[in-house]
């Protein structure tokens, strides 16, 4: 029964890492493009 248990807490701890590291990526990638807005704005305006 402990080992039942054991694999399903690994299981869900599992997911739960990929889903983390998921949402870390999708938020360096906005930073990113939000990065690259800002400095579109500024050339703009300079121009």
């Amino acid at each position: 029964m402990y080992i039942v248990i054991l694999i399903i807490v690994a299981m869900i701890s599992s997911l739960l890492t990929l889903f983390l590291h998921c949402c870390l990526i999708i938020g360096k990638e906005s930073d990113k493009i939000w990065v690259e807005e800002q400095t579109m704005k500024k050339e703009n305006k300079e121009e």
